[in-house]
């Protein structure tokens, strides 16, 4: 097993399948038992820190959005790895979901003091982490359209008024957008990453943009730009 290099991850990435949605339907005396075969194979690994990397990794995504099964199974692994690596090790991942239970009681705060989180007719919503806790991310700047930047500049508001110390770095490639178009007249919407919404509410301005134009106005790094236009395309 130790001699293939990428068992560590797919190991992870079986454990994450199987938070997700392998573990559906299935009993606690079996959760339990299908989690620890999975220990049971990590107590044989010699790359365990490339594990616990790609562990943090698919544990970040499945808090963020929303995808694990279950917050019980979830513990339940936490616990079984920290026999096995130390508090130490585990406290970081522990970290994560305290992360989420301080966001969720922010955002309600947040949402009582300005009309239930619409701002201007748009919904907001946001998860404030903590720097440290979470596997690194780089920072890919936008331009965002009036709307959106609204939305952000109130909520940058109430935290610094609650937080005078603190900063926001906002994570845009993280962030999902619901936007309802008006030239229809049946309702549709589209579910976009935020690079995407960008590019679609500069047609609120604009009647045609040629690639330099959505390069210039968005200000979203080419590589990015590349991969969020290329599904706003006819795919042939």
């Amino acid at each position: 097993m130790n001699n293939c290099q990428f068992t560590p991850h797919y190991i992870a990435s079986y454990c994450d399948n199987e938070l997700r949605k392998g573990l559906k339907g299935v009993s606690e005396a079996e959760t339990d038992a299908r989690l620890e075969a999975i220990i049971r194979l990590f107590c044989c690994l010699h790359g365990r820190d490339v594990f616990i990397k790609a562990y943090t990794k698919f544990l970040s995504s499945r808090l963020l959005n929303k995808t694990y099964l279950s917050k019980d199974a979830e513990e339940l692994m936490l616990q079984k790895l920290k026999v096995e690596c130390g508090h130490n090790t585990v406290n970081k991942l522990s970290q994560m979901f305290t992360d989420m239970n301080l966001s969720k009681d922010l955002m309600d705060e947040f949402k009582k003091k300005y009309n239930n989180g619409i701002i201007n007719g748009v919904e907001f919503n946001t998860e404030v982490l903590t720097n440290g806790h979470w596997p690194e991310q780089g920072t890919v700047a936008c331009t965002l359209p009036p709307e959106m930047k609204f939305c952000t500049s109130k909520f940058e508001e109430f935290y610094k008024h609650k937080y005078q110390n603190r900063n926001l770095t906002w994570l845009f490639h993280h962030g999902t957008v619901e936007l309802q178009p008006t030239f229809t007249s049946k309702k549709y919407i589209f579910v976009t990453n935020c690079y995407q919404a960008v590019i679609l509410c500069l047609f609120n301005k604009y009647s045609s943009l040629t690639y330099t134009d959505i390069k210039e106005y968005s200000a979203i790094p080419e590589a990015e730009l590349n991969n969020s236009l290329v599904y706003l395309c006819n795919p042939k």
